[in-house]
């Protein structure tokens, strides 16, 4: 990925005056880096002009993660079929060994419902496989880029962003597989809650890139960064209801609810699952607690509190950039 980056940027460099691309000569007044310290009115400005340094650098950004895809998939065979084969396979996967083979089902649900269970662990899982894989690779990814830290100027924040924006065009292609099952008789097919899909993909790559703002920058001055991410990322994808519902939970599970909905990927895995499965009631019994599992009534409440965890990271994870960004040079 560096080496095509390098080559992107410099050739952006050298590109005409007049032309559509981006320049990314050395920055003039307000620029990217400064050798005066950093005031809290420079992390402001920049947290607030961002999306039009995303749209400045647009044809850069677009480049940058087309060739991140066509790496991952480049000599193979199949090239790029395999981001819409791999989520179909492992839908397959989940349906046929929870629901037909283990019969691990959400109790008491209609007969069209019975593959509740795997189209339920499915949907979770494609939302945070984008958001794992975000921060794995993300949290490397000034590092891996030192070359261009060092020899070009140009805006570092994009490195992160075309990390975060790869893995959220590969959940997509989950989504899509998604969509395309609920058209077979194993799911039914999502309502108009499915025009909820935008406003998630955005909240979420404004929540990843404001974590992988700051582990990225974390990871140029403590290089354990990225170890202590990759297990972290595993506990908290088992704290969250990615394998499990807390519906289909004891009832026991009810004292814990403050905590479980504490952590905000619960509530964006539930506006994910709202908008692709629609309404699904576990009833309650002496064991289990009941209720909703997934609701589309609820997608709007769950949203406004990721959208405050989204906002609240991505301005954090901005400004620490920010106040680091003129030692990255000297680190990496």
């Amino acid at each position: 990925m560096s080496a095509d980056t390098e080559s992107t940027l410099l050739a952006a460099q050298h590109a005409p005056a007049g032309g559509e691309e981006p320049s990314v000569s050395a920055p003039a007044a307000g620029a990217w880096v400064s050798a005066r310290p950093t005031r809290f009115a420079d992390v402001l400005g920049r947290v607030v002009r961002f999306p039009a340094l995303v749209h400045q650098y647009r044809d850069l950004i677009r480049t940058s993660v087309r060739r991140d895809l066509a790496a991952r998939f480049q000599g193979t065979v199949l090239a790029w079929a395999w981001p819409f084969l791999q989520p179909l396979l492992l839908f397959g996967v989940y349906y046929f060994i929870f629901t037909e083979l283990l019969q691990q089902r959400m109790p008491d649900l209609p007969a069209e419902q019975k593959a509740g269970m795997g189209v339920y662990m499915f949907c979770g899982m494609v939302a945070w496989s984008a958001l794992g894989e975000s921060l794995v690779r993300g949290t490397n990814v000034i590092v891996e880029n030192g070359n261009l830290i060092k020899k070009l100027s140009f805006p570092s924040e994009l490195l992160p962003l075309n990390v975060v924006l790869a893995s959220q065009a590969t959940m997509l292609c989950g989504v899509l597989v998604i969509v395309l099952a609920c058209l077979t008789p194993v799911w039914p097919a999502p309502g108009p809650a499915l025009l909820w899909v935008p406003v998630l993909v955005c909240l979420q790559g404004v929540f990843t890139y404001g974590l992988v703002l700051f582990l990225s920058t974390l990871q140029v001055f403590l290089r354990d960064t990225v170890q202590v991410v990759s297990m972290l990322t595993t506990i908290w994808m088992f704290l969250t209801p990615v394998f499990w519902a807390p519906e289909a939970m004891p009832k026991s599970v009810l004292a814990h609810s403050a905590l479980i909905e504490a952590n905000p990927t619960y509530h964006l895995l539930r506006a994910w699952r709202g908008a692709l499965m629609g309404d699904v009631f576990v009833p309650p019994n002496e064991v289990i607690a009941g209720g909703y599992a997934v609701s589309v009534a609820a997608i709007p409440g769950h949203l406004l509190v990721f959208a405050l965890w989204a906002l609240a990271v991505y301005v954090l994870g901005y400004a620490f950039f920010v106040f680091c960004q003129r030692r990255f040079a000297d680190e990496v």
